[in-house]
């Protein structure tokens, strides 16, 4: 009688392992690239959208559940953690982003009384960024090549205008103001030597260099410009409260690559299946949830 020289546990075969020393076990097949149009239903409020390439897996800030979860083709949406608890009036998750070491950074807005920024080290809990000022209104977050991030915030003066500015932020606690003369910057975006920045009130994407924040021009004109994440070639992709998604090229030329969405919030791009990863936002809740992210191809 011939015996394998691997015992495999029923349990373990129910997850699809198999023995790798029995030539007649087939491997399981690789789950494809969902490249859309797909519309993948969330139970939450995703807003920033992080894409990691190097594990596939797409990072979510999900704010009504204060909370980061990651979705890949094989799974799905799975939890990742659990935020610290937010006031009354929410967390106001914004963007998020992996560090090189696998630690996960989010900002929280905090309606200008509780903003704060959150960190989760690969194997540990999540720990509030300590000496942040809680009056500022924390949405974008970005990495440059070399690791450090920079974040977009804003302030509420006592005449309601907002003022805002790009602030270079450790985990430590220092958030010194790089790129002033803003007044309601939503998203920042790293890509090479420039620094992308949109904002809100202005109606404009602005662009600077990484290494000197303080000079910057107008790259674009876009209609209500939120979080901005990389696209193929060199162009970038943002949204709009007007439920447009733009994908404005490396010259700076605007256009809707998509329209109809309730509003556009946090956008992801994956270069190697070239497929862009939209949240479409429901602006009003009382009328039934319909928060969602949807997958679009790049062609």
């Amino acid at each position: 009688m011939k015996v394998s020289v691997c015992l495999v546990a029923l349990s373990f075969v129910a997850l699809g392992a198999a023995c790798s020393s029995d030539p007649s076990t087939p491997t399981p097949p690789t789950t494809a690239a969902d490249r859309g149009p797909t519309v993948v239903a969330v139970d939450g409020d995703p807003n920033g959208l992080f894409w990691d390439a190097a594990s596939d897996t797409l990072y979510i800030a999900d704010d009504n559940g204060n909370r980061v979860l990651k979705w890949t083709d094989a799974v799905g949406i799975a939890l990742v953690k659990d935020l610290p608890a937010a006031p009354p009036e929410g967390a106001g998750l914004g963007q998020l982003v992996l560090t090189a070491d696998g630690t996960i950074v989010v900002t929280r807005f905090g309606y200008g009384t509780t903003g704060d920024v959150v960190s989760i080290s690969k194997d540990g809990e999540p720990q509030v960024v300590p000496n942040l000022d809680k009056e500022r209104r924390r949405v974008g977050l970005t990495l440059t090549g070399d690791g450090k991030m920079f974040d977009a915030w804003f302030v509420r003066l006592s005449t309601g205008a907002r003022v805002g500015a790009i602030g270079s932020l450790t985990l430590a606690g220092e958030e010194p103001e790089v790129l002033t003369g803003l007044k309601k910057p939503i998203g920042v975006l790293a890509v090479g030597d420039d620094l992308f920045v949109s904002d809100q009130d202005l109606g404009q994407i602005l662009k600077a260099k990484v290494a000197d924040p303080k000079q910057y021009s107008v790259f674009a004109t876009v209609d209500t410009p939120d979080l901005i994440g990389a696209g193929p070639d060199g162009s970038i992709f943002t949204g709009s409260a007007g439920g447009n998604l733009y994908k404005i090229a490396a010259s700076g030329e605007a256009a809707v690559f998509k329209t109809g969405f309730q509003q556009v919030r946090g956008v992801a791009y994956d270069a190697k299946n070239r497929r862009v990863f939209v949240v479409d936002h429901d602006g009003n809740e009382a009328d039934g949830v319909t928060h969602s992210i949807q997958i679009l191809p790049v062609d």
